[in-house]
């Protein structure tokens, strides 16, 4: 017979397999890249990855725009939470900018500003970074992870 005292450890063991699990996944994935022109001069932005609850808090702070088609199946406004997503990086010839600057004595970051200048059609596509990277792929992996282990199941049976 199993004592509780050996039950509660398992349990505690499992918990801390989940939490590395995930935590060995976030830090797995990497950045996605957005190519654009300002001007004559090619730019790439570098999306990082946030932890879900990072996007969670982002997102909450923007609601969808009443009528807005890309918003409407998102719980937030994917144009805002693009301009204001963290740490973008900016590469230029091989040089990467992380877009801090000190303005007056304060920290600003002014990936907002760049965004703002990015043609329409980057900002798309940025937007389409962050959606697929935060919103998609999470889906896709849940999704795969439900069909294999039903598979699995259907094998088994």
């Amino acid at each position: 017979m199993v004592d509780i005292n050996t039950l509660v450890e398992r349990s505690k063991q499992v918990a801390e397999e989940v939490l590395a699990e995930a935590t060995a996944y976030y830090e797995s994935v990497g950045p996605v890249e957005v190519e654009t022109v300002f001007g004559e001069k090619q730019a790439t932005f570098q999306i990082p990855f946030i932890h879900p609850t990072e996007f969670e808090e982002l997102a909450e702070r923007f609601a969808p725009r009443p009528g807005v088609a890309v918003d409407m199946p998102l719980w937030f406004n994917i144009d805002k939470v693009a301009r204001h997503y963290p740490n973008v990086k900016l590469v230029v010839d091989g040089a990467t900018d992380d877009m801090y600057r000190v303005r007056e004595k304060e920290a600003v970051y002014i990936w907002p500003e760049l965004y703002d200048q990015m043609p329409p059609e980057d900002r798309q596509s940025f937007r389409m970074a962050v959606w697929a990277l935060n919103v998609w792929e999470p889906q896709q992996r849940k999704a795969a992870k439900y069909e294999a282990l039903k598979q699995e199941g259907d094998d088994n049976a």
